[in-house]
């Protein structure tokens, strides 16, 4: 069977956004409660060249990484596929593009739990223990 891919399906993205919400969040023990008009409008305008599966790991940052019961744009524009558009990774370098994403993550989950290790952590699906050794790679001053 042969299924398009999804930019030229951008109708079933509606249902894919509720099942991958509901999903992450159930698996991490998040309350979303809805979804903001705007994120919807936001992710038809992406390509999505890594199709159902980048779509997935959007909502997943999303989910983990939004600060109430409500997932906005924001929330999903963090490191998923709305930067995607605008900017590019820091480098064409493997391993310093992994260093960027996990010190920017580590730094907006950070943010997002107004500072509070265990939250961020929480947020992150880390252990306390695991961002402390985060936090000292990159020194990152919490």
């Amino acid at each position: 069977m042969e299924l398009p891919p999804l930019r030229e399906r951008l109708e079933d993205l509606p249902a894919l956004v509720e099942h991958f919400v509901r999903k992450h969040a159930q698996r991490t023990g998040r309350r979303i409660e809805r979804i903001d008009e705007g994120v919807l409008m936001a992710l038809q305008q992406y390509n999505w060249p890594g199709n159902v599966r980048e779509l997935e790991n959007t909502i997943e940052r999303a989910v983990v990484l939004t600060a109430g019961p409500v997932l906005t744009a924001q929330s999903v524009s963090v490191l998923g596929a709305l930067t995607a558009q605008t900017s590019a990774l820091p480098s064409l370098k493997l391993r310093r593009n992994i260093e960027w994403v996990e010190s920017e993550t580590i730094r907006r989950a950070l943010e997002n739990a107004r500072g509070v290790k265990k939250e961020a952590a929480e947020l992150m699906g880390i252990s306390q223990r695991a961002l402390s050794y985060y936090l000292a790679k990159y020194r990152i001053d919490s």
